[in-house]
């Protein structure tokens, strides 16, 4: 039997198309993104080889179910950046196809070329508490366009009635969700634990660091405070070339939601001096600093101090700042 394999599957809502050869001519099986389409495909591809490297995209969710499966199954795999792969199937050249059965070759070759890290899912009490705590950023941002439309006069008697309810039925869908976060984040001691360190830190209050905590995951994952850093977008890139070496930019990749997480209590630890304000006015006070490059290096050292924090299962102290 074949010593390794690798399984290139380009997944979509409702199907996903799968290469398991790095053969042009060799056929792409299709199947439904279903229990019953992921049995299927587990068991057509397991028999390949003694070890299955299955390389999908990051599509928002729908190739959580998949990715689990195939772990459940003992199958390797790997998740990778949708800007890095289409990079790499743009150095083909602009006359390269753009179909899903190509895109299931192409990253069968990516994950034979570039060997992709290996995926680990997060416990299910993070992956709970993630979706509970984006769902909450989801309302929060659907009651501030409500409640600017309800502030608004018009003609209409039945519209302004239906848009204030619309605002009342979402703040109330606001406190049920905070409600459920609280009782999920006290039935599960690494949580609770790890809530209490990361609120230990001055500008970091309950609802800032259940999402700080869900979209962090168990810090095991991160192997220093760097990469930790690194998952968030704080850590500039340094571009140079010849004689012109311009400042360096933040990049564009990571993880968002964190980044957003870590922002507010940044702004605290401004508005009220605490924290990490007094690295924040080392920063400030060393040249000629923006505001906003000011903030993003109080991110960066707050998220080394809850990297910190969490890796050593010890509270805050202020005085390594």
């Amino acid at each position: 039997m074949i010593n390794r394999i690798y399984v290139g599957v380009d997944i979509s809502k409702a199907w996903f198309d799968a290469c398991s050869s790095l053969d042009e001519k060799a056929p792409v099986e299709h199947y439904s993104n279903d229990s019953h389409g992921h049995a299927k495909f587990i068991e057509s591809v397991s028999v390949l080889a003694e070890t299955v490297h299955v390389c999908m995209e990051y599509t928002g969710g729908f190739e959580t179910p998949l990715a689990l499966a195939c772990r459940a199954a003992d199958l390797v795999v790997s998740l990778i950046d949708g800007g890095k792969f289409s990079l790499y199937r743009k150095s083909f050249g602009r006359a390269q196809a753009k179909t899903d059965r190509v895109d299931a070759r192409l990253l069968a070759r990516f994950a034979s070329e570039r060997k992709p890290a290996e995926w680990f899912p997060v416990p299910d009490e993070y992956r709970t508490l993630r979706e509970l705590v984006r769902h909450r950023q989801d309302l929060l941002e659907a009651k501030s366009t409500w409640s600017s439309r309800a502030s608004h006069t018009g003609e209409s008697e039945l519209v302004a009635t239906q848009r204030q309810g619309l605002r009342e039925i979402l703040q109330h869908q606001i406190k049920e969700v905070d409600i459920t976060i609280a009782t999920h984040i006290a039935s599960f001691p690494s949580l609770k634990e790890a809530l209490e360190l990361v609120t230990s830190i001055p500008g970091i209050a309950k609802v800032a660091g259940a999402r700080i905590i869900a979209e962090t995951g168990p810090i095991s994952n991160d192997k220093s405070a760097k990469a930790y850093a690194l998952n968030a977008g704080l850590s500039p890139i340094v571009l140079h070339s010849g004689q012109m070496t311009p400042p360096g930019k933040l990049p564009v990749y990571g993880n968002a939601e964190l980044r957003c997480a870590l922002y507010y209590p940044t702004l605290v630890c401004k508005g009220h001096q605490c924290g990490v304000w007094p690295f924040m006015q080392r920063v400030e006070a060393n040249g000629d600093k923006t505001k906003m490059t000011v903030i993003a290096a109080g991110m960066r050292k707050l998220a080394n101090v809850i990297f910190g924090v969490l890796a050593t299962k010890s509270k805050f102290d202020p005085t390594k700042i």
